[in-house]
């Protein structure tokens, strides 16, 4: 039986699923695997079908050898209690004399406590264990941790959001971009680019609410059952917040392109200023800011931006 044959092509033929697919096919399997993304859903993909594999099971989160571990309670942390009930969990026999597989979801969430505890556990690792490690922020986990694991990282492409309203968005972000360095405010168009960055305020906001609402229905329907409702908050926290990362970061990607194709017209500092106003309104955005207000903010700075000679 093939688990693996499940994943979708996309994921199926990228790169983490094609190391891991020769490690498993050769015996040599590193002992923990972090994986990392934009989107959780994929690492979460490639996660259960080698998990699956490995245990050979086509429900691999009901495994009695399989053990999990998500962040919870409002703070969306990962805590060490429950860190090390899973170093338990994992550090006992098999319950069915095979292996064992263990997945940290969203690792960049535990709290120091709960990183050191777990780094001893990466040092001496237990017999015929796989751990994954899932993160959409690798760089937030403890370098001892990300130094004891093999990381595997999902293409940008595949991180990309294709629903149509999204990318009609960066479309017209696009040609906003284009009027506003044309020097088109200083002739006299000031007001329209003005209204078009409203606009675009606007519209970012539904289509986030409404992509929100639709992915996290989506996904909700694949999460285990027994989650509390502790849980379940902070995964739903989680996602949203995962979702609208990956929408600031097509921004700045298609923001790149745009520069990057008027070398000659657009100097690199505007590019740099442009990236830096909009790091700062994912910075806001951290801190629970209104989102409309983070994503004005940014646009009519970079109104100013580009707009200057």
């Amino acid at each position: 039986m093939s688990i693996l044959a499940d994943l979708p092509p996309e994921l199926a033929e990228s790169r983490p699923a094609g190391v891991l697919r020769q490690s498993l096919e050769r015996g040599r399997l590193p002992h923990a695997i972090l994986l990392q993304g934009a989107s959780l859903e994929g690492l979460e993909a490639i996660c259960l079908a080698f998990a699956g594999e490995l245990l050979q099971s086509e429900h691999p989160q009901r495994h009695p050898d399989f053990f999990s571990i998500r962040p919870a309670n409002k703070m969306r942390q990962i805590n060490a209690e429950g860190t090390r009930a899973l170093i338990r969990d994992i550090q006992h026999s098999s319950n069915q004399g095979g292996r064992k597989v263990a997945a940290v979801y969203e690792a960049d969430r535990m709290n120091t406590a709960a990183a050191n505890a777990f780094l001893k556990t990466l040092e001496e690792p237990p017999a015929d264990t796989t751990i994954f490690l899932l993160s959409t922020r690798p760089y937030d986990l403890l370098p001892t941790i990300r130094s004891r694991c093999v990381s595997l990282r999902l293409p940008l492409e595949l991180d990309r959001v294709s629903a149509p309203d999204w990318q009609q968005w960066l479309a017209d972000y696009t040609e906003w971009l284009d009027m506003v360095s044309s020097g088109h405010a200083a002739r006299g168009g000031a007001a329209e680019c003005l209204i078009a960055a409203y606009g675009l305020v606007t519209r970012f906001s539904g289509i986030l609410q409404q992509m929100s609402t639709e992915a996290w229905k989506q996904y909700r329907e694949t999460l285990p059952d027994g989650l509390t409702d502790e849980q379940v908050t902070a995964l739903e926290t989680g996602y949203l917040k995962g979702l609208r990362g990956r929408l600031l970061a097509e921004i700045e990607t298609q923001t790149r392109h745009f520069a990057l194709k008027k070398p000659s017209e657009i100097p690199s500092v505007k590019l740099a200023q442009s990236v830096a106003a909009l790091e700062k309104a994912a910075g806001l955005l951290e801190l629970n800011f209104n989102e409309s207000a983070a994503i004005e903010a940014f646009l009519l700075q970079s109104l100013r931006l580009w707009a200057r000679a």
